[in-house]
């Protein structure tokens, strides 16, 4: 404990943290606040008891007792932000069409493909008899029109009182968006086309928060105004004002395969370039007497203000709380753990929103920070460079690669990419974002005076396109990242352990250090190798759940034959990486063989072929149905009916369960997501009436069949 004893906040954190993460993952229940209660009595009776406390063998009571409040701290300040919990949440209320919810669009309107996403506030319920008020957010999209291009944060719209859960994946291995969503409070989504909603009131929102995205959107109109356009207006709107809705698929493959999306996310390192830059400005005030505090108050509000100016964006918040405590404590003119700063900063955060611990962005800022901190002084001492340029790059060098040893593994877990020329990169695009954010500013406080802001915003223009061109050649050398990587949660825990204990026997010299990072590899290995066997023996076929689509793996070791439909072929690229390809890699596999259903037959082999949609793998035989009416035509004259394992319901043919049983003996019936709900749901009555096995994708999610 007395390594750790001049970091007081980072040993209260850790219980809270704590409290919060047994909330988040593990679904507890209300009551643990009663058992709070209970603790906090007991607590005051030993405490009331000094003599329990001041026994010299008793010391170690006090910071236990400390310990354990902050976890029930943490327990009951996540519980308590779960609106779910409120007693007046619109879920409570029975789901009528004859009532009516006003909803308040509480976020900036986001524009979809086919649609515009709105998080909305639930206010009031109201009937024929009775306006109830209500809290909740739901997740509202609505049909592209005239009226949903206009509205705006604040806005309040009324609408039937319909709506529904947010789906669990059905999908193997597939993105929890309910999750997701559920960390954010929201539960429930709807769809609205035109007429099915209106606009009963406008600019209902914060005054702070409404300026906020006024003045974000007069920044961005001031950039388009002066020829910024196109790659460059996309990349400076996310890079400076955290606006990303303009980065396309390509643009973020391009920044993520080089190792620079951090740069598309306004985050700790903007917000620090932007602190060093007022720190110079405002030097002078140190040779001023108490000249320091009126130098942190002003860098405070300018950081703040450019919190404002990119609309108040979660990962702004973040590293302006930080760096608002870096401000303060550096006013005091004496040394202040780091360490300290940042968990009085997460504590702040943590406060207001528990669940912000969910947060990628969170989780790396800070991960960052921590290993450029802890590890960056070590790294750069290695090599002494008198010479001041490549002093600074090795300087960069030393932050990249601390940085990325600290988020590489999390990142991998999430997004299953590793950039290899990461070093390469950074060496370019953290001088170049340093320079366009110097060169932005100025541009947005001269923007006023036109012939100044013309010169200047060439000049912008100019640097952006510099770093995009830069980031482009870097994606296109070959091997410039590893990509479709799947570690699971085990994997990244022990390599993240791996990582520390290497770190700190090469930083200490300790020994117990070096014996638990070889145990780490040991046990890596052996966990490597088992999956590896077991990726080797694999013998499985899965019906995805893909709405309005036939997609189907038939997976033999490190090789998927893949049967789909030809609109999931041709224009459901989205669909594929939002269903199957992570499950995919988590598989590891490399070859995949397409099918268009109903082609010709394929080639046959030992485990797989197809014909006219019949199918053997690996001894099952299956049959694809889509068109029952031919079928009955050309076997009028069949006396006995094929034997399947399964037949699977595709591509919505016209038949009852009773006339296939005529044709087909199958042990199960599989109906797919590509017919429509009402069918699925007749086919599903008529197999209970007679007793057939069935699976149902839109449903069951989907099926998969172990061999």
């Amino acid at each position: 404990m007395n390594g750790i004893a001049h970091i007081p906040l980072v040993r209260l954190f850790i219980p809270f943290l704590s409290g919060i993460l047994f909330v988040v993952f593990g679904g507890i229940s209300n009551h643990l606040q009663e058992l709070l209660l209970i603790f906090i009595f007991l607590a005051i009776i030993v405490f009331i008891n000094n003599k329990v406390l001041n026994q010299y063998n008793n010391r170690w009571l006090f910071g236990v007792l400390i310990s354990i409040f902050f976890f029930f701290a943490g327990i009951s300040i996540t519980i308590n932000y779960n609106e779910k919990n409120n007693h007046n949440h619109f879920s409570k209320y029975e789901n009528k069409e004859d009532a009516y919810t006003i909803l308040q669009i509480i976020e900036p309107v986001s524009e979809r493909r086919n649609s515009f996403r709105l998080v909305c506030e639930a206010k009031n319920i109201i009937n024929d008899t009775i306006a109830l008020n209500v809290s909740g957010k739901i997740m509202l999209y609505v049909e592209k029109d005239s009226i949903a291009s206009s509205l705006n944060y604040g806005d309040k719209i009324i609408t039937n009182n319909i709506f529904t859960k947010i789906q669990a994946p059905k999908n193997p291995n597939q993105f929890n968006y309910k999750r997701f969503l559920a960390f954010n409070n929201i539960y429930y989504q709807g769809y609205r086309s035109s007429g099915h909603y209106f606009v009963i009131s406008e600019n209902n929102g914060s005054i702070v928060l409404s300026h906020a995205l006024s003045l974000r959107e007069r920044a961005m109109s001031t950039l388009k105004k002066h020829s910024i356009k196109d790659r460059e207006f996309a990349v400076l709107s996310a890079l400076l004002l955290g606006y990303r809705d303009y980065i396309d698929d390509r643009l973020r493959q391009q920044f993520a395969s080089a190792g620079a999306m951090h740069i598309l996310c306004v985050s700790g390192l903007h917000v620090g370039i932007i602190y060093i830059i007022l720190n110079h400005i405002f030097s002078f005030f140190n040779r001023l007497k108490n000249g320091v505090i009126p130098k942190t108050i002003i860098i405070i509000i300018l950081i703040w203000f450019y919190a404002t100016l990119t609309g108040f964006s979660p990962s702004v918040l973040r590293a302006s709380t930080m760096f608002s405590f870096v401000a303060v404590a550096k006013s005091f003119n004496r040394y202040t753990n780091i360490y300290n700063i940042l968990a009085a900063s997460a504590f702040v955060l943590t406060i207001f929103n528990p669940y912000i611990v969910t947060k990628i962005g969170f989780q790396l800022s800070y991960l960052a920070v921590i290993g450029i901190v802890s590890m960056q002084p070590h790294l750069y001492k290695i090599f002494y460079i008198k010479n001041k340029i490549l002093d600074k790059a090795w300087a960069i060098t030393t932050v990249s690669i601390a940085a990325q040893l600290a988020t590489g593994p999390l990142a991998l877990y999430y997004f299953g990419i590793f950039p290899n020329y990461f070093i390469l990169t950074n060496l370019v695009v953290i001088p170049l974002s340093s320079l366009i954010i110097y060169t932005a500013l100025i541009f947005l406080i001269f923007s006023p005076i036109t012939f100044l802001a013309k010169y200047i915003g060439h000049i912008l223009s100019l640097l952006v396109f510099c770093m995009h061109k830069s980031v482009s050649l870097i994606e296109k050398i070959p091997y410039s990242s590893m990509q479709n990587i799947s570690i699971d949660f085990f994997t990244t825990f022990l390599v993240v352990f791996l990582i520390i204990t290497v770190s700190y026997f090469f930083i200490k010299k300790n020994k117990t250090a070096l014996k638990l990072s070889m145990i780490s590899i040991i046990i890596l290995s052996v966990s490597f190798s088992s999956k590896s066997i077991r990726h080797h023996k694999q013998k499985l076929f899965i019906v995805y759940s893909i709405n309005n689509r036939v997609g189907m793996d038939f997976i033999h070791r490190n090789t998927s034959n893949f049967i789909a439909c030809n609109e999931l072929y041709n224009n459901g690229e989205r669909d594929i990486s939002f269903n199957i390809s992570q499950n995919r890699n988590a598989k590891k596999i490399e070859n995949i063989n397409s099918i268009t259903i109903g082609s010709p037959a394929s080639k046959p082999n030992n485990n797989f072929w197809t014909k006219d949609n019949y199918i053997y793998f690996e001894g099952l035989k299956i049959k694809i149905l889509t068109d029952f009416n031919r079928i009955k035509k050309n076997k009028e004259k069949q006396i006995k009916p094929i034997n399947l394992d399964y037949l699977i319901i595709s591509k919505n043919p016209w038949l009852n369960i009773k006339d296939i049983k005529k044709y087909y003996n199958f042990d199960k019936l599989i109906i797919d997501s590509s017919n429509p709900l009402w069918k699925v749901n007749k086919w599903i009555e008529e197999c209970k009436k007679i007793d057939i096995e069935y699976w149902s994708t839109r449903h069951d999610g989907a099926y998969i069949k172990n061999i």
